[in-house]
């Protein structure tokens, strides 16, 4: 019952976040270039969570556990990963904004690039040791 539950909550953040990227883009006017890229990596890490739910639900409705000890692990060393991309995209990232196009980066956006990154290094990693089996 706890799986099913954790399940149903995923797909309710994923529809959430769907819905408010979609009036995002609605109430927008015109959209540039880096608010496209950044909502283009928003959907690429929404559909990365729902290949992960996706997989989840095959294995409720086969009977088995939603994860076994080598996903455990997965989902553990993805997330190292992840954690180790986030503190070095906040400290790189105003830094080579700041040598190559002499901006310095607010702290709203150093926030975003933490948050995306680390995201997408959790996915690649997850989706590289699920499919490696390591």
């Amino acid at each position: 019952m706890k799986d099913k539950i954790g399940i149903l909550i995923g797909i309710g953040i994923a529809a959430a976040v769907i819905v408010t990227l979609s009036f995002f883009v609605l109430n927008t006017g015109n959209l540039e270039l880096n608010e496209i890229s950044l909502i283009g990596i928003v959907l690429i890490l929404v559909v990365f969570a729902i290949y992960i739910l996706w997989d989840r639900i095959k294995n409720v409705r086969k009977g088995l556990p939603v994860q076994d000890e080598r996903l455990k692990l997965t989902n553990y060393k993805a997330g190292y990963y992840g954690f180790i991309g986030a503190i070095w995209s906040a400290v790189f990232a105003p830094l080579a904004i700041d040598i190559l196009f002499d901006y310095e980066l607010p702290g709203h956006l150093v926030t975003a690039v933490v948050v995306l990154v680390s995201g997408f290094v959790f996915a690649a990693s997850y989706l590289y040791m699920y499919w490696k089996g390591k």
